[in-house]
């Protein structure tokens, strides 16, 4: 028979002990916070003699089919032996001398909620008292979303939030309006209730509308139109169109600057340093290292006179490649031949070995003069398109934020980034050039 079915049987049959031991509850139900901690209490009499050597005391928790041990302590000695518990539960024992039988449970959960039973054995007597635990969660953020629905003018908002138990959620508008919502429930691991809630309403209709977690009174509240996503684009046309504006504004520029610099700058020749897969193309000695090449400017002037295969420059599809050399290298007279051969076509005094035909756009971007947002209109841009980076240097944060999410996103856009050695070591690790050893 259970120890704790022999102290109710002493309880019953030895009334005179029971007269004269007697176990009350401190509070017969206590409420905590999820992730909180309580005291629960039982008050015995008479105290015991200190030391307490024969005093017994147990914390059960008791269900309609099973009693678990919390907490034990026999002779003096502590015992927690359930996992559930571990590490959560300590007997107040320097309230013992008082006559408090005293349980501490730290990091509540949802599943520490029920029923507890307080039992006091001594050499006086025994008795017990039954003590209920609630356990909540309060409703403390509201996660605010807002979409517009795919079809009509009218969009779909959204809150959400987690707690226990579970609460209704009320939806009003600016005139008190009430509506009826399409809330759903889930479980999360903590046992916790995550409770979603969306209406949906007119986008051009100005208005205010307030969710309401009537448990905690917790809430949120959307302004309509004012808060509002941006549409998104979605007419190709308009896409083309905002493309080329930006494109031809850029590429006059760098034409512009090209011709104001033509008859003062010569091409000279590249050597390229590369990771893997080691040959020669052309007059270039290049080892290629994953999807990335790294080119490395020693001079521009061959002693031959020959000009360099610049095809050799040109990144393959969803290629990144890195034209380094020391500043007044003449790498932005790279750029503008590039640019002058692709605006030129067949009448460029290089078109009989350099051939920019299959390139659909063609990107210049003087990065010394850029001071904002990398332009959005490239992001959709095919594998035909070519952004080149002219005197990239890392420490503008809003530009250096905006090329790495750009490459992240470039959907196919070859980029060439021309720049100065050691001066974006963070977007050649962004791209992985982690291998790449650059020579002088």
């Amino acid at each position: 028979m259970d120890w704790p079915l022999l102290v109710v049987f002493q309880v019953l049959l030895q009334p005179s002990l029971s007269v004269l031991f007697t176990v009350e509850a401190e509070q017969s139900q206590y409420m905590s916070e999820f992730e909180g901690s309580v005291v629960m209490g039982c008050k015995f009499n008479p105290k015991p003699s200190y030391p307490h050597s024969d005093l017994n005391v147990t914390w059960h928790w008791i269900t309609s089919s099973s009693v678990e041990d919390v907490i034990r302590l026999d002779n003096g000695v502590e015992h927690s032996t359930s996992p559930k518990y571990q590490g959560r539960v300590r007997l107040l024992t320097e309230e013992l001398k008082e006559g408090w039988a005293k349980l501490k449970m730290s990091r509540l959960q949802i599943s520490d909620a029920g029923t507890y039973q307080c039992v006091v054995h001594s050499a006086d007597g025994a008795d017990y008292k039954t003590i209920t635990l609630s356990v909540e969660a309060s409703y403390k953020l509201v996660t605010k979303h807002i979409e517009r629905a795919a079809e009509g003018n009218e969009v779909l908002i959204t809150c959400q939030s987690e707690g226990y138990p579970e609460a209704p959620v009320e939806w009003r508008n600016g005139q008190l309006k009430r509506f009826n919502p399409n809330t759903t429930v889930e479980s999360t691991a903590d046992q916790l209730f995550k409770i979603t809630s969306q209406i949906k309403v007119s986008s051009s209709e100005k208005n205010n509308y307030t969710c309401t977690f009537t448990k905690d009174g917790l809430s949120a509240t959307f302004h309509i139109p004012d808060e509002l996503p941006s549409p998104h684009v979605k007419n190709d046309a308009l896409i083309v169109l905002l493309s080329i504006g930006v494109i031809m504004i850029f590429i006059g520029v760098g034409v512009f600057t090209y011709r104001r610099r033509k008859g003062n700058q010569s091409l000279s020749s590249a050597q390229i340093q590369h990771c893997t897969a080691e040959g020669n193309v052309g007059h270039l000695h290049m080892r290629k290292c994953k999807h990335v090449y790294s080119l490395n400017l020693a001079s521009f002037i061959l002693s031959d006179g020959h000009p360099v295969d610049l095809l050799a420059l040109l990144p393959e599809a969803d290629e990144t490649l890195f034209f380094e050399g020391p500043p007044g290298s003449r790498k932005t007279t790279v750029a503008h031949i590039l640019i002058s051969s692709w605006t030129e076509g067949p009448t460029h005094a290089l078109s009989n070995f350099l051939d920019l035909s299959g390139l659909h756009l063609l990107l210049y971007v003087d990065c010394s003069t850029l001071k904002r947002d990398l332009f959005q209109e490239i992001r959709t841009q095919t594998s035909q398109a070519l952004l080149m980076l002219d005197g990239y240097k890392e420490g503008n944060q809003s530009l250096d934020d905006s090329l790495r999410k750009f490459l992240h996103e470039k959907v196919g856009c070859r980029v060439l980034v021309m720049a100065s050695p050691g001066d974006c070591p963070v977007l050649k690790q962004t791209v992985g050039t982690e291998e790449i050893r650059n020579t002088s």
